[in-house]
């Protein structure tokens, strides 16, 4: 096995220096995904963006990034709130990185097809003209 398989398998950690602090982040455990999947659900879409929009995405929904962000980092919520703005767009970005291949694997597809039957955010995606069964 190539070092390149082995590294989709295993996605190296990552170490940064973020509120005085070096932290190792790692991808997300399993007992870590139910609160963060809540927590990433409403901004899912804006997370998997070519391009985020980080103060747009604080400023509409910050809250929910932040929660985010003490999850994956094993940090209480007030640790991240009182980090600067930069450091704390920087460790976002990191999170998602060491995490990357999780959400565009995993995530996203399920994500889209619980969309689609209306089981997140409202009704479900109408099906085509004739594809119901008859009553027959």
């Amino acid at each position: 096995m190539e070092t390149n398989e082995l590294e989709v398998l295993v996605p190296p950690l990552v170490e940064l220096t973020i509120g005085g602090e070096t932290l190792t982040l790692a991808p997300l455990k399993v007992g870590q995904l139910p609160a963060f999947l809540r927590a990433v659900g409403p901004i899912l879409q804006k997370l998997t963006a070519p391009e985020i929009d980080w103060l747009t995405l604080l400023g509409l929904r910050g809250d929910d990034l932040l929660t985010a962000l003490a999850i994956a980092t094993n940090k209480p919520r007030a640790w991240i709130d009182d980090l600067p703005a930069d450091e704390a767009i920087l460790l976002a970005a990191k999170v998602l990185e060491v995490n990357a291949d999780f959400f565009t694997r995993t995530v996203l597809p399920k994500l889209d097809g619980l969309f689609t039957k209306g089981l997140i955010g409202g009704q479900p995606t109408p099906e085509p003209a004739g594809s119901t069964p008859s009553n027959g």
